[in-house]
């Protein structure tokens, strides 16, 4: 029976790996894409999960499926893993990477809650004061949620700021109750 190496471990390596061959940016979007399929398609979870297909066949059917397109490192990892929990340890080596690369990278998750739709411009325009104030790069994500009535609440990294109008309203009811 062979140890089985930690996710953290794993991660280090493909980055490095990737990182050698300045592939960085092609190897986390292949495990992006990757950790997406193997949530949404059973049939190619199965084949990740698969004790039955060797490694080596794992690697021929998905060159044989992607072709050119798929990220050699990412057909190797995937190689790598098989039975009930390939799927979270592929969960959590592409987690360290993520961490790994967008750390490299000076990239910072911001999470943005609106009450209505922005157009293109108004998102690039805030994307591009946020990067500005930040003195990083975003990863934006926009929801919308009408509830807020206005303003924005954001999330960076670990830092909640709400500044809509719903929590403005809620403050200054308990001042009122207060009083």
């Amino acid at each position: 029976m062979t140890r089985k190496k930690s996710s953290k471990v794993i991660s280090k390596a493909l980055y490095s790996v990737a990182k050698k061959y300045s592939k960085q940016d092609e190897t986390y979007l292949g495990l992006l894409q990757l950790t997406k399929l193997v949530s949404t398609e059973s049939s190619f979870r199965s084949l990740v999960q698969s004790k039955r297909i060797s490694g080596s066949d794992k690697i021929k059917i998905l060159k044989k499926v992607f072709g050119d397109k798929a990220n050699f490192l990412v057909i190797e990892i995937i190689s790598y893993f098989s039975g009930f929990d390939a799927v979270d340890r592929l969960n959590k080596v592409f987690k360290s990477f993520e961490k790994e690369y967008k750390q490299e990278k000076n990239i910072v998750k911001v999470n943005g809650i609106v009450s209505e739709e922005l157009s293109v411009d108004e998102r690039v325009n805030f994307k591009t004061t946020l990067e500005r104030i930040l003195g990083k790069k975003t990863d934006l994500t926009i929801i919308v949620d009408k509830s807020i009535i206005g303003g924005i609440k954001l999330r960076i990294e670990d830092v909640f700021l709400d500044g809509s109008i719903l929590n403005q309203l809620q403050s200054l009811r308990a001042e009122l109750l207060q009083i």
